[in-house]
């Protein structure tokens, strides 16, 4: 499920719920799950999503839509050939998703 139709590339940042301290600010951010305990994102100016689970009405999927951020919701495994990737692309016109 891919949210807008830009394409942006950048720097991944994995995180979870305790994660409030990293710096996300311009940075793709990849989480397992697109549910609403990690709305406080939205707060970080972040440039990208990236989720393992979520769907097209998923929170994250809504909450992308409304500040016009690029993503990729719902990934499943592809999510884990990500995560420690040293920068990535979400070209969600064309449903592309990979390293660089």
């Amino acid at each position: 499920n891919f949210v807008t139709d830009l394409s942006i590339s950048g720097i991944p940042v994995l995180i979870d719920v305790n994660s409030r301290s990293k710096d996300l600010n311009n940075k793709i951010v990849m989480i397992e799950s697109a549910d609403p305990g990690y709305d406080w994102i939205f707060t970080n100016n972040i440039k990208g999503l990236i989720t393992k689970y979520g769907g097209a009405a998923s929170h994250m999927t809504i909450r992308c839509s409304e500040f016009n951020i690029p993503a990729a919701i719902g990934c499943g495994n592809k999510f884990d050939s990500l995560v420690n990737s040293n920068e990535v692309i979400i070209d969600c016109n064309n449903q592309i998703i990979k390293k660089l």
